[in-house]
């Protein structure tokens, strides 16, 4: 896509059936064991994007004396309204994004908040997509700090293990989500995301993972 809001999405299963039957069991009906196998195929798609961002560094030399690989800096996932957290007593999003963010030992980091509900999106048109999106989603108030502190921190593949050089930019926040379907919610969240540029001093890129895409 042109909008550099994010710059890739990447999906770990194609939804037919079987898989729509998997995420029904984990999401709908509380069944929780799904969870670790499908943190598992995210993490298996996770892997393949990670080998192909380093392979279009080093083919575009991209690389520089202070960094030894293309990494994310921060796992977030998108929120759920109120009144999906009370039906399903869980955010099925943000427990998939923990999962991997330690699997990959990167820091999971709340970021975003949603202000109101709203209903399916795949039957809408892009217009309606884009109109009902306007405005949903919001910055937690802390949110802001916590990515300067990682910023500052720096990440588990930048510099030598001895020494911990802070990011120089750009930051990459890695967006979680169970499904992608039109791609209205990965681009609204990411807008809110971006908007954190003029904080940090620094540009934010943003990449979509999600479990599945219809």
């Amino acid at each position: 896509m042109n909008d550099r809001s994010f710059v890739l999405n990447r999906s770990a299963v194609t939804y037919d059936a079987q898989m729509r039957e998997w995420l029904a069991q984990y999401k709908y009906r509380g069944n929780e064991r799904y969870a670790p196998l499908l943190v598992e195929m995210l993490l298996r798609a996770y892997t393949m994007f990670h080998r192909e961002a380093n392979v279009y560094m080093l083919d575009h030399r991209l690389r520089n004396a202070r960094s030894v690989t293309w990494s994310i800096h921060a796992v977030t996932s998108v929120p759920v309204s109120q009144e999906r957290l009370r039906e399903r007593g869980f955010n099925q999003a943000e427990v998939l994004a923990m999962g991997l963010a330690a699997s990959i030992k990167t820091p999971y980091a709340p970021l975003l908040e949603r202000n109101r509900h709203t209903n399916k999106q795949s039957f809408k048109s892009r217009v309606d997509r884009l109109k009902d999106m306007e405005g949903v989603f919001g910055a937690l108030q802390h949110a802001p700090e916590v990515l300067w502190s990682i910023s500052k921190r720096g990440a588990a593949n930048i510099g030598s293990p001895e020494e911990i050089l802070p990011i120089i930019g750009p930051l990459r926040i890695l967006l979680v989500d169970d499904i992608y379907t039109t791609g209205s919610t990965i681009n609204a969240c990411a807008q809110v995301l971006r908007g954190y540029e003029s904080f940090l001093e620094m540009p934010i890129e943003i990449h979509s993972l999600t479990w599945a895409r219809s």
